[in-house]
C-alpha cells in the first residue's frame, strides 16, 4: 500500500500518480496547496507554452468546473496527457508510463487500466492474435476490429443484472481470468488494448438514465467512439452526455466501488485521493467516518470544507442532467454531517455558514430543518 498520508494533508497536495504525471511535465506544486498555479515557479507558464492551453475545465458533480480560473488542477493535467500529449511526445510517454507502473507496482495499486507483471493480459491477447500484434501500425478502424476480435476470442461476457457497488470490479487480470465485464471493465481493457497500439484513447462515462451509469472508451484521434456491447445505442440524446474518466478517476472508481462493498476507510480514502471533487466520493468518506466509534469530527470538517471551498453549489442546485438528484441529495447529505461535526466541535462559525447554505438551498426540507433545530447552539 501508499505511504501512509493523512487524508487532510492529501486533499491539499496532487495525488502520487497525478504528481508523477505533473513532474514529467514540468510542473511542481511547490506550495503544496493542490494546484499548479502562474507566476509561482510552478512550471505553469512553461508547460502552457510547451503543451498548450489546459485550463479548460473539466466535469465534476454534472457540471464544469475550473475553467479559466487560471490554476490548473490535477484533473485539467491527466486529461490534457491523456488526450493531447501521450504517445505524440514519445520520451516524455515513456518517462510517464514508466515510472507510474513502477509505483503502482511497488505499492499494489490495483490494476485497473494496466497488465500485472507476470503479463497475464497481454499472454491472453498474443493466444488470440498472436505474438507482435502490438508492433504493427494500424488504423483506427482495424484497432478496433482487432479489439473486437480479442473480446469474441477470450469469450468475455457482459454483465449487467448484478449492481457493481455489490459485487465490486475485476482487475484487467482478474477480469482475463473470470471472463465477465461490466461496462467499466471493457472499457479499461479497451484502454489498455489501444494503448499496446500507440493510440491515444480515453474512457468516457454518461447517464443512460437516472440511476445507470455507462462507460464507453474513444479513440481521441478520430473521435472514434468503441461501446462493444453497443449499449448506449439504446438511449437517445447519450451522445451529448459523455464526460471525461480519466484513469487516476478510474482507479478512484474502483476503489469507491471497494470501499462501499468492504466498508473499507482505507479504499474510501483512495478514492478521494484519486478523485477529490467528486461529491459522493467525499460523502461516502465522511459517513464512513462518522460511522467509526470515536468519529474524527476535524477530519469531517476538513473533507467537508474542502468541498464548500471548490464546487460552485449555485451551479450544481440550478442543473437538470439526469444525475442531477443524486449530487443534490449527496451534497445535503455532507451539509448534514457538516453540521453535527461543526456542533460537536463547538465551531459555530462553521455552524453558521453550513445553516445559511442549508436555508438557501434546501428551505423546505423537513430532515435540514430537524438537523439545524437538534444541533443548535
Amino acid at each position: 500500500m501508499p505511504p501512509t498520508v493523512s487524508i487532510s494533508q492529501q486533499l491539499y497536495s496532487l495525488s502520487p500518480l497525478g504528481t508523477i504525471i505533473a513532474s514529467k511535465l514540468g510542473m511542481d506544486d511547490k506550495n503544496q496547496n493542490g494546484t499548479i498555479d502562474p507566476d509561482a515557479g510552478e512550471g505553469y507558464e512553461e508547460f502552457k507554452e510547451k503543451y498548450g492551453d489546459a485550463d479548460i475545465g473539466f466535469a465534476a458533480n454534472g457540471v464544469t468546473f475550473g475553467a479559466a480560473n487560471n490554476v490548473l488542477e490535477e484533473p485539467e493535467i491527466v486529461n490534457h496527457y491523456y488526450i493531447n500529449i501521450r504517445f505524440k511526445e514519445p520520451e516524455v510517454t515513456e518517462a510517464i508510463e514508466n515510472e507510474i507502473s513502477s509505483y503502482v507496482y511497488a505499492n499494489n495499486i490495483p490494476l485497473v487500466w494496466q497488465d500485472d507483471e507476470q503479463g497475464t493480459v497481454m499472454n491472453a491477447v498474443n493466444s488470440v492474435l498472436g505474438e507482435g500484434w502490438n508492433e504493427q501500425e494500424v488504423s483506427d478502424d482495424e484497432a478496433v476490429r482487432m479489439f473486437r476480435r480479442t473480446m469474441g476470442g477470450l469469450g468475455i461476457r457482459g454483465l449487467t443484472n448484478s449492481e457493481p457497488h455489490d459485487t465490486g470490479y475485476n482487475t484487467l487480470p482478474e477480469l482475463i481470468a473470470q471472463k465477465t465485464s461490466y461496462c467499466y471493465e471493457t472499457a479499461q481493457f479497451g484502454f489498455w488494448f489501444f494503448s499496446q497500439l500507440n493510440k491515444n484513447s480515453i474512457v468516457l462515462r454518461a447517464a443512460l438514465t437516472s440511476t445507470l451509469l455507462h462507460d464507453i472508451v474513444k479513440l481521441t484521434d478520430t473521435n472514434k467512439p468503441v461501446d462493444y456491447f453497443n449499449t448506449s445505442a439504446k438511449y437517445p440524446g447519450v451522445n451529448n452526455r459523455w464526460n471525461l474518466l480519466n484513469p487516476l478517476h478510474s482507479l478512484s472508481e474502483y476503489e469507491a466501488t471497494l470501499g462501499r462493498k468492504e466498508n473499507s476507510l482505507y479504499h474510501l480514502e483512495q478514492a478521494v485521493i484519486y478523485n477529490k471533487y467528486k461529491l459522493s466520493n467525499i460523502g461516502l468518506l465522511i459517513k464512513q467516518i462518522s460511522a467509526q466509534d470515536n468519529p474524527d469530527y476535524a477530519a469531517i470538517i476538513t473533507l467537508g470544507e474542502f468541498m464548500l471551498d471548490n464546487i460552485d453549489i449555485e451551479k450544481i442546485m440550478q442543473t437538470r442532467n439526469l444525475e442531477a438528484a443524486s449530487v443534490r441529495a449527496n451534497l445535503k447529505s455532507i451539509l448534514l454531517f457538516l453540521i453535527k461535526s461543526y456542533s460537536s466541535a463547538k465551531n459555530n462559525t462553521g455552524f453558521e455558514r453550513v445553516a445559511t447554505i442549508l436555508q438557501t438551498y434546501f428551505p423546505k426540507d423537513p430532515q435540514a430543518k430537524q438537523f439545524l433545530e437538534y444541533y443548535s447552539f
